[in-house]
């Protein structure tokens, strides 16, 4: 079965700062035309960031879509043609004053397919080294830690609901039971 919708019209709706709204026309599979409204997202990236005793560093920082304060990983949005690989570095560094000596990609995520394109790159990162942290001028985190087993039971009964933070801990979580297991 063709699923395929092809676009026949776009319209930008809305160009802001960081997001574009579109609405396109669409042709649909199985004959007949439909709207789609998407909002145009240039990506992010996202780590697990694990240090040599166990623990992974998180953050709580206010999300005011939600108006509330949110526990998540060290993330941020992609530069213009900036590779991923080269963004959770810059953003592990700024955010928690890390690097890393070991580099896991965890795939990607797409948060929410209904109405966005953003896709957000997932990595795991080890061997830490710590320095200072150098956040953007319009951001304010409070860093901390917790044995990987806690974050990962918070994430399974719901204490930590950041969709980035919960399936990138799943995911760190399978490969290093994976590397356990070798």
């Amino acid at each position: 079965m063709e699923l395929t919708e092809k676009t026949l019209v776009s319209e930008k709706v809305f160009d802001g700062v960081l997001l574009k709204v579109y609405r396109d026309e669409v042709e649909l599979s199985g004959g007949g035309t439909s709207v789609r409204e998407f909002v145009h997202h240039p990506g992010g990236v996202a780590a697990v960031a694990i240090d040599n005793d166990g623990n992974v560093y998180l953050e709580r920082q206010f999300r005011y879509p939600y108006r509330k304060v949110v526990t998540e990983i060290p993330a941020g949005k992609l530069e213009p043609d900036e590779d991923p690989s080269d963004a959770i570095r810059r953003e592990l560094k700024e955010e928690i004053g890390a690097t890393a000596g070991r580099w896991d990609p965890l795939g990607y995520m797409m948060p929410s397919v209904g109405y966005t394109d953003e896709m957000l790159y997932l990595y795991l990162a080890r061997d830490l080294t710590f320095g200072d942290t150098h956040w953007d001028q319009d951001e304010f985190l409070e860093p901390f830690k917790l044995p990987f087993a806690e974050a990962l039971s918070q994430a399974a009964d719901g204490r930590i609901s950041d969709g980035k933070t919960v399936a990138a801990l799943f995911r760190a979580d399978r490969i290093m039971r994976e590397e356990a297991n070798e």
